[in-house]
């Protein structure tokens, strides 16, 4: 150890990988699968690159060149925007009634470009 801190013993690539089978099944941190890296490990990198904004600067480099390969400025010029209701269990802590649609829960709003990028 330098520093107080590990050597890297799991490379990157697989510890990407391991985020995505996460973000892509929803399945949490303790049960990734035995073959990837610790579950303890993967979480650590999670929260290093959010905290530092590496997942920011990913998502908008992809974001910049999808819009590039479409023939679209980088800068956002338009948006749509879309809401949802969402059921929520009785336990939730703040839930409202969308009277509208019928159901007790949240409604999340989303905006996108005209890509359906966030």
């Amino acid at each position: 150890m330098r520093g107080g801190h590990k050597e890297q013993v799991h490379p990157r690539r697989e510890v990407v990988n391991a985020i995505l089978y996460v973000t892509r099944t929803g399945v949490q941190w303790q049960y990734l699968p035995h073959d990837i890296p610790d579950w303890q490990s993967v979480y650590h990198y999670f929260r290093l690159w959010k905290k530092d904004g590496t997942w920011k600067r990913v998502h908008d480099a992809l974001r910049g060149k999808v819009r590039q390969s479409e023939g679209r400025e980088l800068a956002l010029t338009a948006g749509i925007m879309d809401s949802q209701s969402v059921k929520a269990s009785e336990e939730a802590d703040s839930r409202g009634y969308d009277a509208g649609k019928q159901v007790k829960g949240r409604k999340r709003h989303l905006l996108v470009d005209v890509l359906g990028l966030v």
